[in-house]
């Protein structure tokens, strides 16, 4: 009975909920400069954040870490991709990429940074040297997961993110950016029409041509990988993210739809098959232009409507549409890809990419973000949760621990206080002979190394 009381309590310190979710924004220019910037113009805390590090752009991964560390702490959670963009899953899994992957994984295990983890994301596109090969790429993955738990990460550190374009759409040749890719839609619907068709007693011409080139794309169709083909299994993977985008005009000349309409296109069916795959949902790269209005695109028209107040009210709706999309489908979070790579249109590039929301280079601001911000902002817990972790504060100080570690630190402290009252010399000698003498169970041993940390006296005379 005792037992059942202190699991009650525990989870009434401790709640979960799985109504809202947790916003990310990946960093504009992928420096931690930019994430303090913005948090101290608008007076945020980001508790997720998101940066991509491309082995072609020859960043100094290690250092980078080690400044997220001290510039923005461990009691955040970072969403980082990481991938061998110049590897193909065979040559990952043979080890071609294990150094990057190794010193990357010591690092984080040694600034106990927690991190969702994506690599090789998209690879049912045809885009990346990665994509397009499910067997190989299941292997390659397998590799790097194995690679990571023989260096001591676990779940607790590190949660590996299956990380998908929201479209199937492979090539049949080398991968690359210029690859001719396939659309390799949903074959659910088709198998149904084609059923359909089946059970009838006597079929017109028209129906028989119907069935006839039906059953021809079911042939493609289920010759071509779709999400579900590189899925490397249940026990390798703690996450599944799509990415998604509202491109703009001059990519495909056709007003874009909301994020319900994207992901839940009969053509493609890709939530329901997301959700069919059983693990919490994220969303990795998602953003939407200003830009709409009628005719064909051009450079100067597509400037005035990203200045104007209706392209400013535009956006706003995408972003309020994007939160109650969030919230209705229970996304555990999202990175909003806040990069403008246009710098506010004023850059040649194809298509609108102003996907910023916070672009601090031309101070440019969408009241949307709230809607986003204030939604999720209060439910941090529940994607702690993920990695097995509360946050608690011990001596006015917050900081993540395991569940039962968090759970053993109330008993120890009122076990001690009530032996030591305010004799902290008391307190701190027994906590340094606790962690002397190491009990042998791990929880209560890491209950005991935090608490020393803030109990044991230092050399000025005071407890911390």
């Amino acid at each position: 009975m005792k037992k059942v009381w202190i699991l009650m309590l525990f989870f009434l310190a401790f709640p979960f909920s799985t109504s809202a979710f947790v916003l990310g924004l990946k960093s504009t220019d992928n420096t931690v400069e930019n994430v303090v910037k913005i948090e101290k113009d608008y007076s945020l805390y980001l508790p997720l954040i998101g940066f991509i590090y491309d082995p072609r752009d020859k960043q100094d991964v290690v250092a980078e870490l080690e400044k997220i560390a001290k510039e923005l702490g461990n009691q955040r959670i970072y969403h980082i991709s990481l991938s061998p963009n110049q590897f193909s899953a065979e040559e990952v899994a043979k080890g071609a990429f294990d150094e990057q992957y190794t010193l990357f994984f010591k690092t984080i295990k040694r600034l106990n940074l927690k991190v969702i983890f994506r690599t090789m994301h998209e690879m049912n596109g045809g885009w990346y040297p990665r994509g397009s090969n499910p067997t190989k790429f299941k292997e390659a993955w397998i590799h790097v997961w194995n690679l990571a738990r023989s260096l001591g990460l676990n779940q607790q550190d590190i949660l590996f993110d299956f990380s998908v374009n929201h479209r199937d759409m492979p090539t049949l040749g080398t991968p690359s950016q210029q690859a001719k890719l396939l659309h390799c839609k949903d074959k659910n619907p088709v198998l149904e029409e084609i059923n359909k068709l089946k059970k009838k007693k006597k079929l017109t011409p028209e129906e028989q041509n119907s069935l006839k080139t039906k059953e021809k794309l079911l042939q493609t169709l289920n010759t071509c990988p779709h999400f579900e083909d590189y899925y490397p299994g249940e026990a390798y993977v703690d996450i599944v993210g799509v990415t998604f985008y509202n491109w703009g005009k001059a990519t495909s000349n056709r007003l874009r739809k909301t994020p319900a309409q994207i992901l839940n296109d009969p053509e493609w069916n890709t939530l329901t098959r997301l959700k069919a795959l059983g693990k919490p949902l994220f969303i990795d790269e998602v953003g939407t232009t200003a830009v709409w209005y009628g005719g064909k695109y051009q450079a100067d028209t597509s400037r005035a409507e990203f200045l104007s107040e209706t392209g400013t009210a535009r956006k706003n709706q995408r972003l309020k549409n994007l939160s109650l999309f969030l919230k209705e489908n229970q996304f555990m979070g999202a990175v909003y890809f806040n990069v403008d790579y246009t710098n506010g249109l004023t850059l040649p590039l194809v298509g609108e990419a102003d996907r910023a929301i916070i672009n601090t280079t031309i101070g440019k601001f969408y009241d949307g973000f709230w809607d986003l911000y204030s939604s999720s902002k209060s439910d941090f817990s529940s994607l702690l949760a993920l990695f097995g972790l509360v946050k608690v504060e011990v001596k006015g100080k917050e900081t993540l621990l395991p569940r039962m570690v968090a759970k053993q630190i109330p008993i120890i402290e009122k076990i001690i206080n009530d032996k030591f009252s305010d004799d902290l010399q008391g307190k701190s000698d027994l906590y340094s002979q606790l962690l002397k003498a190491p009990s042998g169970e791990d929880s209560f041993d890491q209950a005991i190394q935090v608490l020393s940390e803030h109990y044991v006296l230092q050399g000025s005379g005071t407890a911390e």
